[in-house]
């Protein structure tokens, strides 16, 4: 758990400065782990990105937690949710939303309209961007009037084509300088037995963040391949892993991968 937040902490922002990013304060790593050890109660990814904020937020001085998870209605029923809403030294309030998001990269024209998309195809950068400027953001600002400022906590990888040397074009708000890794369909993870001297790890969730650490789930190139074509010839969801290599005693991450069905994205070109 340390390591998923030293991992936040450490995280660029998805997005650009013009959409602002909550600031941090230095923190105590033992007290957030010792908040989210006490606290945490989910294994889907964006949930547990929740939990980690909070045990940031917890650890931080700065802050004092007002909302969390605040549901907003109106006219009975439920229009949306509020992350956070915390206090600052000053007396003032903060609005803000977070996310913990994966995309990657698809060159071809496809039914989406963006070339950013998600394991979930429904799921695009432009479209989750465009969600949280026009609706979850502005939601304080009609239902929570006291708010003095709204910001983000929004981190993620994205990922490219292997062997593929940049996109052409990327989305308004996607930070140059984001977490990159690379994505290749199961029928390619043949070629992952070329990387000789290093091992791989699947990323089990929750824990889509820091790499794994657990040196018993490594796997040499050959058990690796065996372990995600067994995978895929039963199922179809995707799977993330951790290429990693042993240097000067200890084990370093080289690359974060994301291997996805040979059907993905499975969209209908405009």
């Amino acid at each position: 758990m340390q390591n998923d937040i030293q991992w936040v902490l450490n995280c660029p922002n998805l997005f650009t400065p013009e959409i602002a990013r909550l600031k941090i304060s230095p923190i105590q790593l033992a007290d957030a782990t010792r908040f989210l050890e006490e606290h945490r109660n989910s294994m889907q990814v964006g949930r547990y990105f929740e939990q980690l904020v909070r045990a940031i937020l917890e650890a931080d001085p700065f802050y004092e937690v007002i909302e969390q998870g605040l549901q907003i209605h109106a006219d009975g029923r439920t229009v949306g949710e509020l992350d956070f809403v915390v206090r600052d030294h000053d007396g003032k309030l903060t609005h803000c939303e977070t996310a913990i998001k994966y995309y990657l990269y698809y060159p071809h024209t496809n039914g989406t309209g963006s070339n950013f998309i998600g394991p979930n195809p429904a799921d695009t950068f432009e479209s989750k961007t465009n969600h949280l400027l026009t609706h979850q953001l502005p939601l304080s600002k009609r239902h929570y009037p006291t708010v003095d400022r709204r910001t983000t906590f929004v981190e993620g990888i994205i990922f490219y084509p292997a062997n593929f040397e940049a996109a052409h074009q990327t989305p308004t708000h996607l930070a140059e300088d984001h977490l990159r890794g690379a994505w290749l369909h199961a029928r390619d993870a043949m070629g992952l037995i070329d990387f000789v001297d290093d091992h791989f790890c699947i990323c089990q969730k929750p824990h889509w963040l820091a790499p794994p650490s657990d040196e018993a789930m490594y796997m040499d190139p050959v058990t690796s391949v065996h372990s995600l074509t067994e995978h895929f010839r039963v199922g179809n969801h995707p799977l993330m892993l951790s290429r990693l290599r042993y240097r000067e005693g200890r084990w370093e991450e080289q690359e974060r991968l994301f291997i996805v069905p040979d059907h993905w994205p499975n969209l209908i070109s405009p």
